[in-house]
């Protein structure tokens, strides 16, 4: 048996999460985003930023709801390739974890880690959400950009981040949102979308106020943010028709689509939440 912290070996809640990850992360990481594989976020119509500049800006939204300062720990559930996990490091001198079901996002971020000088403060595992190998009460914040979709029983997700979480600490999350019923065609758009996200069911609004609720935290904010990210689908399309990985990849069509993303970003139900909560 190792005694590697690192290493958790719990099989993972989603396994198709960790697949797509693994597939597509170095597609995604080289296509335009620099290792930020999240929506990006615009102030207004007018706001010129680039989607590698949203995205960092969106990492900065999150950051601000934390209290992040040196001294304090926090969890990154669903990280990536680390560069949100880096960039709040970085600016605010606090530590952070994070764990991902994906192998090759763990790889590339602690990778990242060493090449920023941040190893030291900044630790990546593979780990399951629904299975955290931390002890109770080890962070004073959470946070969780675009991890929930791919979690089929989010109560229990979210009932083990909050044991991890010191009293009083906040819990921010970032995610698609089906925010009204789709119907026709655009239910078959969206059921696809699923797929390709590796997502067992987008996320909606009550059911994520229910499993919240069920795992004893308490919602400050619930904001629906969906006109401020919904530029980020025409641009990640931009980004992928550039790329071109293995024709026997099974995202292949989906994610080399001009089309595709932004007729799914673009259609009304779907927004994008940004929530606050706190482990009483």
């Amino acid at each position: 048996m190792t005694d590697d912290p690192s290493v958790h070996r719990t099989a993972p809640s989603s396994p198709d999460a960790g697949r797509l990850y693994d597939e597509q992360t170095e597609t995604a990481d080289g296509a335009a985003v620099d290792g930020n594989i999240h929506v990006g976020y615009w102030d207004s119509a007018a706001d010129d930023r680039s989607l590698d500049q949203a995205t960092d800006r969106l990492t900065d939204l999150v950051a601000g709801r934390l209290a992040a300062a040196p001294g304090r720990r926090l969890l990154d559930v669903g990280c990536g390739t680390g560069r949100p996990a880096l960039r709040i490091a970085r600016a605010t001198g606090t530590r952070v974890s994070g764990i991902s079901v994906s192998h090759e996002d763990i790889g590339l971020a602690r990778t990242r880690a060493e090449t920023s000088g941040l190893a030291d403060r900044v630790d990546f595992r593979y780990a399951d959400a629904c299975a955290l190998p931390f002890e109770a009460a080890s962070f004073d914040g959470a946070w969780a950009i675009e991890s929930m979709m791919h979690i089929s029983d989010r109560t229990t997700a979210l009932t083990e981040i909050a044991r991890t979480l010191r009293p009083g600490s906040p819990l921010v999350i970032t995610d698609v949102l089906v925010r009204s019923p789709v119907t026709g065609d655009a239910a078959e758009l969206v059921r696809r979308t699923s797929r390709a996200f590796g997502s067992p069911a987008l996320p909606q609004p009550e059911e994520l106020r229910t499993a919240l609720d069920r795992a004893g935290l308490e919602v400050e904010e619930f904001d629906d943010i969906g006109e401020h990210v919904r530029r980020t689908y025409q641009a990640f399309a931009d980004a992928f028709a550039d790329v071109t990985p293995a024709a026997d990849d099974p995202h292949y069509e989906f994610f080399n689509s001009t089309r595709t993303l932004p007729q799914f970003g673009a259609l009304p139900q779907i927004g994008y939440v940004f929530l606050v909560a706190r482990r009483p």
